[in-house]
């Protein structure tokens, strides 16, 4: 599996690491798996890691994670997540363009170019609970 999470129980959110080559077979098994953690665990923040993932997916099976997927296996609307993302130009740009597609369905999706920014929003710890608008990403 090109991806890992544990709960992190001090933050109370699942933190999951993407890395090297993501297909969107793991796009579509890593989701089935965090929705199931949600729904055993009640678990429903995340904190997605992918600076170090390269995407082997294409804009449609992206599309498709919150506009079928999360819809056909129940993901809860309540949840967050939170992206830190890769340092590769089209996997940075799909994970954009994957948090655009998100907002615009009602699920709440940010990106943040800083873990702690990210955790803060997550947590609602901060003040830095708005998202990286306008970084360039």
């Amino acid at each position: 599996m090109p991806w890992t999470y544990e709960h992190n129980q001090t933050l109370q959110l699942v933190e999951v690491v993407y890395k090297g080559d993501i297909t969107a077979s793991d796009l579509r098994e890593s989701t089935s798996e965090f929705i199931a953690l949600e729904k055993e665990k009640g678990l429903n923040r995340f904190l997605i890691n992918t600076t170090e993932m390269k995407l082997d997916s294409s804009l449609m099976d992206i599309y498709k994670l919150p506009t079928e997927q999360y819809i056909e296996e129940n993901a809860d609307r309540q949840g967050r997540v939170a992206i830190v993302p890769p340092t590769r130009l089209r996997a940075k740009e799909a994970v954009r363009f994957y948090e655009t597609v998100c907002k615009n369905r009602g699920w709440m999706v940010q990106v943040f170019s800083e873990r702690q920014a990210a955790v803060d929003w997550l947590t609602g710890s901060s003040s830095s609970n708005k998202p990286d608008a306008g970084d360039g990403l």
